[in-house]
């Protein structure tokens, strides 16, 4: 990574930081102003996934606490779950 787009990732999070502190220090948020901000917090949420690799399967398996399933057990799954007539 470039040290220019390195060095913009640095700022980028210390103005999060800045927004964490100021969101922290005006609360409570009536519901108009706690929705504007959610609305923004979305569209900021879209630029950064825009903007980045999707994560892996792998990650939200260990975040979920599954495991991948082979081929033979999908399989297996799909032929329990097909109808016995064969139509469907």
């Amino acid at each position: 990574m470039s040290e220019t787009r390195e060095r913009t990732i640095e700022r980028l999070e210390e103005h999060l930081d800045e927004a964490e502190e100021t969101l922290s220090s005006i609360r409570p948020l009536d519901e108009k102003q706690a929705r504007r901000v959610a609305e923004r917090m979305d569209r900021l949420h879209s630029q950064l996934l825009a903007a980045s690799e999707p994560p892996s399967l792998d990650a939200a398996h260990e975040r979920l606490g599954t495991k991948p399933v082979r081929s033979d057990e999908f399989d297996s799954f799909a032929g329990e779950m097909s109808p016995s007539d064969g139509e469907g």
